[in-house]
């Protein structure tokens, strides 16, 4: 496992904060599936994963608000009556805009990105989205579950990383994404790295 744990020193704060270290809890207003502003945002997340499984980095890259946080607390294994599931300074990855870009820049124009030499074939499947109205308007809340699949060299098996997610997206004339949270439901993750993005 090359995955690295780390503290957060420099990352700005989420607009969601992690209710006891637990899954957070919606605070708003649910939009209904029967409304069409549910299935835009179905749609653009669907969208979202496609350009990852697709490597489309740049792409993926514009989506994301200047603003953006993109991690994954570190999940822990405690008694069930204790409802503190995820370590709240300690991430398996804490990033801005900065960071990202920084690190698609290297796996995208150098050579030595050696975890992703050659990419990683990968398929992500994202279910249950439901979605809340925030306090902003255009704003939104958006609670789903994703699994990536992973083929890599010439193995024959398959990787397999199931985890909730917590986004914040922004719409209108420029759908972003404003933050994203990655719950794991590992708490050792069954992979050999974390070079790629849910």
């Amino acid at each position: 496992m090359t995955t690295e744990a780390t503290r957060d020193v420099n990352a700005p704060a989420s607009t969601m904060v992690m209710a006891d270290t637990g899954y957070p809890v919606p605070q708003g207003k649910r939009v209904p599936v029967t409304d069409a502003r549910h299935w835009e945002i179905v749609g653009f997340l669907e969208d979202e994963s496609a350009l990852l499984d697709d490597n489309d980095f740049p792409a993926w890259l514009a989506l994301l608000a200047p603003e953006v946080v993109y991690r994954a607390p570190v999940r822990t294994t405690r008694d069930h009556r204790d409802r503190s599931m995820f370590e709240a300074e300690m991430y398996h990855f804490n990033e801005t805009i900065m960071t990202l870009m920084l690190k698609l820049m290297r796996l995208t124009q150098t050579d030595s990105a050696w975890s992703e030499n050659p990419l990683s074939r990968t398929q992500r499947i994202v279910h249950k989205v439901r979605v809340w109205e925030t306090d902003t308007a255009g704003e939104y809340e958006v609670y789903s579950s994703i699994v990536l699949l992973r083929s890599r060299y010439d193995e024959s098996g398959l990787e397999f990383l199931p985890a909730r997610r917590l986004d914040r997206i922004r719409t209108g004339d420029e759908w972003k994404l404003v933050s994203r949270t990655v719950y794991f439901d590992q708490a050792t993750l069954g992979v050999q790295n974390l070079a790629v993005y849910l």
